[in-house]
């Protein structure tokens, strides 16, 4: 579990194991319910006693938060829900849920902690929001070894307020998603255990299409277009994605 291996308080995607009617043999298929979440930790430094609740939020930014330009363009998710998958992998149409998104701006790079309102003279702002529901589970893959630290229970006292904190795993899940604007993408949902190495990402990503003017820009554009080119807004395949410091916390709770 990798809210256990930093001292900051994070987001956390909740993901478990549920015990729901099997829509295959129960031999064939994993339940998984998965929770966009909060991990609040009361201890010194930000560490145990920690809380696992539903109800979260968890962000991810666009290729323009790390150019030398005037904006910073991201997404920010919630959200839960549930899905059936055979345990040799593949898609699956048994999902169920969804959640909001809202695609905003600000005036400054990739902020940590997240961006809050923008600044008064900033272009930035909320662009575009709504509701997704998901559609298809694409991929899910579990982590091993499935290892939990081995804590005093005044020590490290965890209350998980969505699930079974013993059922606790590192794992990925790519979903496909249907936005409320009549736009699709995908969803990945990652979760860094407590064993894995810091190659295993730890967070979302998303992809979104979105409305946005093209741009003219010396040293952007490469080759240069003329002088005289018309910008325009279009609707443009974004990928949001996040490769910084855990902010944004991953659990998924296996049976």
């Amino acid at each position: 579990m990798k809210c256990a291996k930093f001292s900051f308080i994070g987001f956390c995607l909740i993901v478990m194991m549920t015990a729901a009617a099997p829509l295959l043999s129960a031999e064939e298929v994993e339940h998984v319910r998965w929770d966009i979440a909060t991990v609040p930790c009361t201890g010194p430094g930000g560490t145990y006693p920690c809380t696992l609740n539903p109800q979260g939020s968890a962000t991810a930014f666009a290729a323009d938060c790390s150019l030398n330009i005037a904006s910073c363009s991201f997404i920010t998710m919630t959200g839960s829900g549930t899905f059936v998958t055979p345990e040799t992998g593949g898609s699956s149409r048994h999902v169920t849920g969804g959640g909001t998104w809202q695609v905003s701006a600000s005036c400054v790079q990739i902020p940590f902690p997240p961006p809050g309102p923008p600044a008064p003279d900033c272009a930035g702002g909320v662009i575009t929001q709504g509701t997704f529901v998901v559609t298809e589970l694409l991929h899910w893959q579990k982590a091993e070894p499935l290892e939990l630290p081995v804590c005093e229970s005044t020590e490290c006292l965890t209350t998980d307020n969505i699930g079974n904190l013993k059922q606790a795993t590192g794992g990925l899940a790519v979903l496909r998603v249907a936005y409320s604007d009549g736009t699709t993408g995908i969803l990945t949902l990652a979760c860094n255990g407590l064993p894995d190495p810091p190659q295993v990402v730890e967070g979302i990503t998303a992809t979104k299409e979105v409305k946005l003017s093209n741009v003219a820009i010396p040293g952007v554009n490469v080759p240069p277009l003329p002088p005289d080119f018309k910008t325009r807004e279009v609707l443009v395949p974004v990928l949001f994605w996040y490769t910084g410091p855990d902010i944004y916390f991953v659990e998924f709770h296996v049976d």
